[in-house]
């Protein structure tokens, strides 16, 4: 099946937040289909389960853990300085940054996010 570049994006960034214990899981064509066709339309939800150690869960797992690190971890710890953004974006790929850039607080800080990455990097 051919893939968006929107979804090829958010599998990407979906990815990034798999948990440790799920990253050696081999995620095959099948698995991302399923995802999708669960994400989008709530389909194949007979195949979720949190114990089963399978592709299409820990993509579902990798969904999860995305909003919670941005929305309940990121932001928080910017809005008490407890992370700036310069330790948050640290060896993360561009296509997450883009992601967080349109996630963290409604978009409102994609310029300081962007700011922040490009000097980031002007400095590796």
């Amino acid at each position: 099946m051919k893939f968006s570049t929107k979804q090829q994006k958010d599998l990407e960034t979906i990815k990034f937040f798999i948990p440790m214990c799920m990253k050696k899981i081999d995620i095959t064509e099948e698995d991302i289909e399923n995802f999708f066709q669960y994400s989008d339309r709530g389909l194949n939800k007979d195949l979720k389960d949190k114990r089963r150690m399978d592709g299409f869960n820990a993509l579902i797992q990798g969904k999860r853990w995305r909003g919670i690190y941005i929305h309940e971890m990121y932001e928080q710890g910017v809005l008490d300085g407890s992370v700036p953004y310069f330790v948050l974006l640290e060896d993360m790929p561009r296509v997450v940054v883009d992601f967080l850039k349109k996630e963290m607080f409604g978009g409102m800080s994609a310029g300081n996010i962007e700011e922040a990455y490009l000097e980031l990097n002007q400095s590796l």
